[in-house]
């Protein structure tokens, strides 16, 4: 029964682990699937300009699209409009533009035309879960304003996506339980759910209850349905007389007893052990640095040069 339990518990591990991993991607991987996507249905030839990746973090959105202007340069297959033409378009003219912000339908087909490209990407990523960023990366034809492509897919929290994060003036990134702590809560769990107790989450009163049914159902059944060793004692102290029950009734109660008893206390383990896999620290937040001010390079929307910005974080 115990060896039964345990194997359960391993590949109920395994699965939710699966579950949980095997549907988001590498933020390069998934640069690269964005790049095969737009391949297939951008016809070969066409003048392709990289505008805008909207997100709360300046230097995830350059990443995004510095990768994905040499993901597209490397396929032989587009005439790809530079970053800097883009940025110097904008500096030049006034679009109401952010390469890294929200940025309307109208000025990205205006800046598409005054670029002379033939189809504009644009997109962007947001904050899915503790461990994922939803990633969208737009293909349309600016002749008919209409999409080629629109690819879609779940980004791992990894360290590099952290990094990136961290990296924008002002922002912060998010830390979550790893493997290693999620499997050391599930073990301790074992015990009356000390895990989930220890580290502060409701739940462990589910796998203690569980336990705690379970020991008494097994206790109540050695208490009392008492069962001499053989049937011989049995009716020598005229249990059947007492509890108006053959021997093996008697061995069969018991056995019911410690049976629920037993199933309790396995459903609590298995309960202990995956529940973890589904926690996440509650807005647990880390600064991206311990420096107050943050300096940044700006570009002006109607002067040829740049400015700095200075800004300041105050923290309470």
């Amino acid at each position: 029964m115990f060896k039964k339990t345990m194997v359960l518990v391993v590949f109920l591990a395994l699965a939710v682990n699966h579950t949980v991993f095997s549907q988001s991607a590498a933020i390069d991987t998934a640069l690269s699937n964005a790049v095969k996507e737009i391949t297939a249905s951008v016809p070969r030839g066409t003048k392709i300009a990289v505008l805008n990746i909207s997100s709360n973090y300046g230097s995830l959105s350059d990443y995004i699209i510095d990768e994905l202007i040499v993901n597209l340069v490397n396929t032989r297959s587009f005439q790809v409009v530079p970053r800097s033409t883009v940025e110097l378009a904008l500096a030049r003219r006034e679009f109401a533009f952010q390469m890294s912000g929200d940025v309307s339908d109208d000025s990205q087909k205006r800046l598409g035309q005054f670029l002379g490209a033939g189809t504009i990407v644009s997109g962007s990523i947001t904050r899915d879960s503790a461990n994922s960023y939803r990633l969208v990366v737009n293909a349309i034809d600016l002749e008919s304003f209409t999409y080629q492509t629109s690819y879609r897919t779940s980004i791992q929290n990894n360290n590099k996506m952290k990094e990136l994060v961290a990296a924008t003036g002002g922002g912060v990134f998010y830390e979550d339980h790893t493997i290693g702590q999620r499997i050391g809560m599930g073990a301790l769990n074992i015990f009356g759910g000390a895990g989930s107790f220890i580290n502060g989450y409701k739940s462990g009163w589910v796998t203690l209850g569980l336990e705690a049914a379970g020991a008494l159902a097994i206790l109540g059944g050695f208490i009392f349905v008492p069962v001499p060793e053989n049937e011989e004692i049995y009716h020598q102290r005229d249990y059947d007389l007492r509890y108006k029950n053959t021997y093996n009734d008697q061995v069969q109660a018991r056995n019911t007893w410690i049976a629920i008893g037993s199933v309790a206390i396995g459903t609590g383990v298995v309960f202990g052990f995956i529940v973890p896999f589904f926690y996440h620290k509650p807005n647990n937040r880390v600064s991206q640095s311990d420096f107050p001010f943050n300096l940044e390079l700006v570009s002006s929307n109607n002067q040829w040069g740049n400015g700095l910005r200075i800004s300041y974080r105050m923290r309470f």
